[in-house]
């Protein structure tokens, strides 16, 4: 699919300060994107669907932040009388299956994420994988295992089968990809965007936090507010129960979404 003007967008507002800021390189993240272009040439996904599966309706959007257990319970009852889309900010989808909850998407990097999930997910609903910079390795390994039912994403340049939607962190990338689809509604959860990790955002191969996740999370907040500003048509509600207050999401009561 051809990149959305957001996504130009936010490649011209916010990478070169995120290059800067965490030592990003712009060749590795276009070197990423283009072994994953490659291994994704053979598949035949239609964005169309996507659209029609979003188009119009609430999507609650879980991502993997201390709050996600909290969360969870709270929503259990509303989740149990609505028909909200549920979308999954890698390592959340594990949470949510053990929650017995199925989501409709996953968007990850592959490194918080089992592959369990992913390989569920990419036959029986959707995954967006994206590629940056030091993942190369997970790309290769792990993407020829997962289904048909697959969509690239990139924080450079996007190519035919590899989109720059905006956003940085898996949770506020996947707001932006599922925003792009035309969502009545967009139910934020599990984000806390403070400085503990929550357990199911932990890199399952690499040992040990970044000194730079604070930073890499500032930006991530700010990304994330940037496209809530700029689609005034979509209503974001924050339900995420400890973390940081983000602009434009007013904070709800799990009993008063809506």
């Amino acid at each position: 699919m051809n990149e959305p003007p957001i996504g130009t967008e936010w490649f011209r507002l916010f990478y070169p300060k995120i290059c800067a800021a965490l030592n990003y390189d712009q060749a590795l993240d276009e070197a990423s994107r283009d072994l994953l272009s490659g291994l994704l040439k053979q598949r035949k996904t239609d964005p169309e669907i996507l659209r029609n599966l979003i188009r119009g309706r609430d999507a609650v959007l879980f991502g993997a932040g201390p709050s996600l257990d909290y969360d969870l319970n709270g929503l259990e009852n509303w989740l149990n009388n609505t028909d909200p889309l549920i979308v999954a900010a890698d390592g959340a989808a594990d949470a949510l299956y053990r929650s017995g909850l199925n989501p409709s998407i996953i968007i990850s990097d592959l490194d918080s994420c089992s592959l369990q999930s992913l390989e569920k997910n990419s036959r029986e609903a959707f995954v967006f994988v994206h590629a940056h910079g030091d993942n190369q390795a997970l790309i290769r390994n792990i993407v020829p295992e997962l289904g048909e039912n697959i969509y690239g994403t990139t924080q450079v340049s996007s190519v035919a089968n590899v989109t720059n939607f905006g956003g940085l962190t898996d949770g506020d990338r996947a707001c932006y990809v599922v925003s792009e689809f035309g969502p009545s509604g967009l139910i934020i959860a599990g984000m806390d965007f403070g400085s503990n990790e929550g357990e199911y955002s932990k890199n399952k191969y690499v040992s040990g936090t970044s000194s730079l996740r604070p930073t890499k999370l500032a930006f991530g907040k700010e990304s994330l507010e940037f496209l809530i500003q700029s689609k005034p048509e979509i209503k974001f509600v924050n339900v995420t129960k400890f973390g940081e207050e983000i602009r434009g999401a007013p904070k709800r009561d799990y009993a008063k979404i809506t």
